[in-house]
């Protein structure tokens, strides 16, 4: 519900503060006195985009706050989801800067247009003559069986499992295109893991492969070098060993007469030993060689391989080519798994869908059953509307996929004129016609949803007389259930406020102002008067508002 409005330095109006009750608002004033400019100010609350030449003062910048009562209009996830906070009491606020920019809040956290726009939707409902579009949507004509079902607890429930089998199918539809892909690639990719694995590589594998290739390619040199040297170390009489002997045994001879000469002969026999040890590693080896040509071409069928492998993997070591391989295992796990997620997917999937499918058949069954009471009371409306030869049908088909709102396809049939052939509503109605049958809809919708504040401009213009009247007295029914606000020319429909504004012009210091005021009971009976007789009002003009007011 919106409590309260205030603008300022906006087209001409100045400074304006205003307060919203419940009930029925009608608000009044000459052509031109400024009421559309109120509910342009009103329009940018609601998100339209705004325009300098809106600037009172250029050099001053504009601001229009609405404060709204949201508590029952279940709208914490809205707020949730944009990271704003909420309060029963929300407060919009638009600014427009000399600059040409324009900045909007939200709970003076600022938002984004499309941020403003999609609260304010769902706060005010504004209509006029030629503004009824969504009567003619589909979503809406289903919302109006659903609400007279009393079934719209049911249509969250299945539109939250229709958003999760969406987010399944979406999901299925990415994971079978990644294994598509894989699937693709995996044939090959198995070549390569079954290579590596039966290549059986082994870390620093290389490294050896290469020092032992060397040794077997260069055997009886290295035979010839390891046995000279060790000749030359052990030969009886002029081996290195021998001498070394010789001379540990001379230095023995002086190592008592002093620290120095002692440490001398241990220096000596530790190179005398570690020229032993050396020696008969030498000799081991030298036995221990051979020329062995199997073994070499072994040696190098291995290389080749392993060389190989690194070539066609673009790698420089057995180290990489193994991770290579870890990869090629686990993008065979990720196929094994990518398959049983697809499976899996294809369950639930299967499963919401039976379960959309029986609730479809519940909504369907309930929309059938609310058909003909909504037709029933909304040309009852409508009579009492002045169209009392309409005729319509509200008519369901079954669709093959599901939708947002089930499985129903609606067709809303309706003619203003007795023995006039139904059309679909968006083809049969003119402008006035449609005013009065969204007004009919409206008060069909009243006390069965929570609905957002309505804005009626002048959808009453082109009526008159009794049914002016009977357009009072349904807009008076429909504000005991929602707040209501009608821009009107009608005595008739002003007679029935709860609260009631006048706009006017005046002139203060050369400039034009518009001024919103509320009317006290005296002065709203003196405005009706002027609404029935103009600017002259005559006392019959005077006694006629008493009379419907009292009525």
């Amino acid at each position: 519900m919106l409590t309260r409005l205030s603008v300022s330095n906006f087209a001409i109006i100045d400074e304006l503060n205003l307060q919203f009750r419940k009930g029925l608002t009608i608000i009044t004033g000459e052509t031109g006195a400024g009421k559309s400019i109120l509910l342009g100010a009103l329009k940018l609350i609601l998100g339209e985009r705004a325009d300098l030449k809106q600037l009172n003062d250029s050099s001053q910048k504009c601001i229009i706050e609405a404060q709204f009562s949201i508590s029952g209009l279940e709208l914490s996830s809205f707020f949730e989801s944009n990271e704003l906070d909420y309060d029963s009491e929300t407060i919009l606020r638009r600014e427009l800067l000399p600059s040409g920019k324009s900045r909007a809040f939200i709970n003076d956290t600022p938002v984004t247009l499309a941020v403003l726009q999609e609260l304010g939707e769902q706060l005010i409902d504004i209509h006029s003559q030629f503004n009824s579009e969504h009567l003619f949507h589909p979503d809406f004509q289903l919302q109006i069986l659903d609400a007279f079902a009393g079934q719209l607890d049911k249509i969250k429930r299945f539109q939250s499992e229709y958003l999760k089998r969406n987010q399944a199918k979406n999901q299925l539809s990415s994971k079978r295109e990644e294994l598509d892909q894989l699937s693709r690639e995996t044939d090959y990719k198995k070549f390569l893991l079954e290579e590596l694995y039966t290549a059986n590589l082994v870390v620093e594998e290389l490294e050896e492969l290469k020092k032992t290739q060397k040794e077997l390619e260069n055997t009886d040199e290295i035979q010839r070098i390891l046995s000279e040297t060790e000749n030359k170390l052990d030969s009886p009489e002029f081996g290195i060993l021998a001498h070394l002997h010789e001379m540990v045994l001379h230095l023995q001879k002086i190592s008592g007469f002093g620290e120095e000469l002692e440490d001398f002969q241990k220096r000596m026999e530790s190179v005398r030993i570690e020229l032993d040890d050396l020696r008969s590693e030498i000799l081991s080896k030298t036995q221990r060689l051979e020329s062995d040509p199997e073994l070499l071409s072994e040696i190098n069928d291995r290389l080749d391989l392993v060389q190989n492998l690194l070539h066609k993997h673009r790698v420089n070591s057995v180290e990489e080519l193994l991770e290579i391989q870890s990869e090629l295992e686990n993008d065979n796990q990720n196929f094994q798994k990518l398959e049983l997620e697809i499976s899996t997917l294809e369950k639930e999937i299967q499963t919401l869908e039976i379960q959309l499918e029986n609730w479809s058949k519940d909504i369907t069954k309930g929309r059938n059953a609310a058909i003909p009471k909504v037709e029933k009371e909304m040309l009852e409306s409508l009579e009492k509307l002045g169209m009392e030869n309409s005729t319509m049908k509200l008519e369901l088909s079954n669709k093959k996929e599901f939708n947002w709102n089930g499985k129903d396809e609606i067709t809303f049939l309706f003619s203003a004129n007795k023995g006039s052939e139904m059309k679909p509503v968006s083809k049969s109605v003119s402008g006035g016609e449609r005013s009065r049958l969204m007004l009919s809809v409206k008060k069909t919708l009243a006390g069965k949803l929570e609905l957002p504040t309505l804005i009626l401009d002048e959808i009453d213009t082109g009526v008159s007389g009794k049914v002016a009247n009977e357009v009072g007295n349904l807009m008076k029914e429909m504000a005991e259930n929602l707040q209501l606000i009608s821009i009107t020319h009608l005595p008739q429909v002003a007679a029935k406020a709860n609260q009631h504004y006048k706009v006017s012009k005046s002139i203060k210091n050369g400039k034009t102002l518009t001024e919103v005021r509320e009317l006290s009971e005296a002065e709203q009976i003196t405005e009706i008067a002027e609404l029935i007789s103009g600017s002259d009002i005559t006392e019959k003009a005077m006694d006629q508002a008493k009379e419907l007011i009292n009525s």
